[in-house]
């Protein structure tokens, strides 16, 4: 009715023949999170007009791994009027100071306003993180092509 309990040494290897597996699982969702970030920087951009953005501040609070950043963004529209906005992505280090007019990307139908410098921050970690996921899914799916295919031959 119960099973026996295992000992570590075969606990250990369990947890070792599910290491490929949980490498093609986190290369996956690693590959398609990296892929999103870029997806969505580079849709902006076809979106949105070149424009110089006024940083009307900057925001930080404390995180896990020491102090994180979003600055507010003030652009103006031809007419004279303005759309201040200030994003959801928090990053570290401080991407711009107080009172800074940088260049940056504006969609008027949405009101969304981003730097061209944090935009390339997202689109290098969505490099970064894609190219992790496909690491770890190359070699996860590789080791078990290699152990099946190395099965084979042996019997």
């Amino acid at each position: 009715m119960f099973s026996m309990p295992t000992s570590f040494a075969d606990f250990f290897l369990k947890c070792l023949k599910t290491l490929p597996y949980v490498a093609i699982i986190n290369g996956v969702i690693f590959g398609t999170t990296g892929l999103y970030f870029i997806y969505s920087a580079s849709a902006f951009s076809t979106r949105s007009v070149v424009q110089e953005v006024h940083v009307m501040s900057v925001e930080s609070r404390r995180s896990d791994n020491g102090t994180v950043y979003r600055p507010l963004f003030k652009a103006l529209q031809n007419d004279g009027t303005s759309i201040t906005y200030s994003g959801s992505a928090w990053v570290s280090p401080k991407p711009h100071n107080d009172g800074d007019i940088v260049d940056g990307r504006v969609d008027w139908e949405t009101g969304e306003i981003r730097s061209v410098s944090m935009m390339k921050f997202h689109t290098s970690m969505g490099k970064t993180i894609s190219i992790m996921g496909g690491i770890c899914f190359v070699l996860g799916a590789f080791y078990l092509w290699w152990k099946r295919t190395r099965s084979r031959i042996t019997k």
